[in-house]
């Protein structure tokens, strides 16, 4: 028995997402011409340089497509919360340097009496 490779497998992760549209096929005679749509048909949006890009998910594939957005999502979420976390814990830093730079310079004041170096 032979493996074939899909060529487009689905991907664990992904960004965008996924949404149900109905819609017409725009035969003229069809139940759609009327206001009953075809559907729900899934969608994946993304985001592509700034362009809104939406391709069709098979019905067998929406769970695995939905699963893999929420994925991408919540490991956004996470780096936006390190990355919140890292500036705060810099900030700190930041605060603390100028707090030792100001000991610094008022024990400099103290040891040489205000004495510029031109002097």
């Amino acid at each position: 028995m032979t493996r074939t490779k899909l060529s487009n497998p689905l991907p664990k992760i992904a960004p965008g997402a996924v949404c149900a549209q109905m819609v017409r096929c725009g035969k003229k005679n069809c139940k759609c011409a009327r206001g009953e749509l075809h559907g729900p048909y899934f969608y994946h949006f993304v985001r592509v340089d700034g362009m809104l890009v939406k391709k069709y998910v098979k019905a067998k594939d929406v769970a695995a497509m939905y699963a893999a957005c929420e994925t991408r999502r919540q490991q956004d979420k996470r780096q936006r919360l390190m990355l919140k976390t890292s500036i705060s814990a810099l900030s700190e830093v930041v605060e603390r340097l100028r707090g030792y730079e100001k000991q610094l310079l008022q024990l400099t004041e103290v040891n040489y009496g205000g004495a510029s170096e031109e002097d």
